[in-house]
């Protein structure tokens, strides 16, 4: 049984009915290095538009609050370097998850320099609030 709320007196002694549902105005990203595919190394330098960087190493999750529109991610693991332009609506939650991946020469370029690079995937989701 749905709960409706009850009206609420002003200062004035008025009373004002509380407003329907009214759309969620905010908008929500993360950012996390919580893939099992990721080389659990190095870490990841992360910003949106021109906000504070954050650092993530494996397992390392950050979460902010976004005015909805467009807005530009920057991640990079200091050998490549990624920008990901991306919208989102109110009430929308866009998600992003970085790989930091071993490509098929790692092994060798590992046992032959002692350092092997490491490539950046970013992989998007996207969910409505309720």
């Amino acid at each position: 049984m749905p709960i409706t709320p009850a009206p609420v007196e002003t200062s004035r002694g008025e009373s004002v009915e509380p407003a329907a549902h009214a759309p969620d105005p905010r908008a929500s990203v993360t950012v996390d290095r919580q893939h099992p595919d990721d080389a659990r190394q190095r870490q990841v330098m992360v910003r949106i538009d021109d906000g504070p960087t954050a650092t993530l190493v494996y397992g390392d999750r950050i979460a902010l609050e976004l005015a909805p529109g467009a807005h530009v991610l920057r991640a990079n693991n200091t050998l490549f370097w990624k920008r990901v332009p991306f919208t989102v609506e109110p009430g929308e939650h866009v998600a992003f998850t970085l790989i930091n991946k071993t490509g098929r020469m790692t092994l060798g370029l590992l046992a032959l320099l002692g350092a092997a690079p490491l490539f950046l995937q970013i992989d998007c989701r996207r969910e409505r609030r309720p």
